[in-house]
């Protein structure tokens, strides 16, 4: 017959082990629970690129037809780069888009509200260059010569908004653009990323304030 402080000994380990797992279930109720209704990041941004591909592939099908881009002023360049951006929305996953303001801003700077000869004769809006002959692309005024790169020249205006959008979210140089997307989607934040879309010294300043005249302008029009 075991003896009373072997009876003790043999009482603390199964209570010990009761214990053990106890916490164990506790620890594995808590984890289904905290994962199935309060997923992680990682888990919801995985579920959300699945759905975005899915409205992508869907919305595709459709077949929707790029719109028009005309306009005689500066309120109608907003509306037709709406439209474009909206056309090429349909297409770009929703962790992928860039901020309407920035976009028409940016248009509408280096465009001069989509009057520049590039934009004209090229469909430019930004500026976008190009460093292979090859691609068909605009010289500057005078120049005859390929000086090494040229502006490229797109079917559309808003084959060239498309191009702008994909151009953010994989060349190397607007890490810091993608890495700030992920905590704000201000504009004006934003653009202060872009120190290497233009060697102009306060370029970031410039287009803060088109998207400041931008905002003022659709104010004005939703009166």
């Amino acid at each position: 017959m075991p003896s009373k402080q072997q009876m003790k000994i043999c009482i603390d380990k199964t209570w010990y082990w009761c214990k053990v797992i106890l916490a164990i279930f506790i620890l594995t109720l808590v984890s289904y629970w905290y994962g199935t209704y309060h997923p992680n990041k990682h888990a919801k941004s995985k579920v959300n690129a699945e759905l975005d591909k899915y409205y992508v592939s869907q919305i595709s099908e459709m077949g929707l037809q790029e719109p028009e881009f005309n306009f005689i002023n500066d309120t109608q360049f907003i509306r037709a780069m709406h439209k474009c951006i909206n056309y090429v929305n349909f297409t770009t996953p929703k962790h992928l888009r860039v901020p309407y303001e920035m976009i028409i801003g940016q248009a509408a700077l280096e465009s001069g509200w989509g009057t520049s000869r590039f934009a004209t004769e090229g469909n430019n809006l930004f500026g976008i260059r190009t460093w292979k002959e090859d691609v068909e692309h605009l010289l500057p005024q005078g120049v005859k010569k390929w000086p090494g790169w040229g502006v490229k020249v797109f079917a559309s205006k808003c084959d060239s908004v498309k191009y702008y959008i994909e151009l953010l979210n994989n060349h190397s140089a607007y890490e810091k653009f993608r890495t700030l997307r992920q905590t704000t989607n201000d504009s004006t934040k934003l653009i202060k990323t872009l120190d290497k879309f233009s060697t102009t010294v306060d370029y970031d300043q410039r287009v803060i304030r088109m998207i400041k005249k931008i905002r003022k302008l659709e104010e004005k029009n939703a009166d």
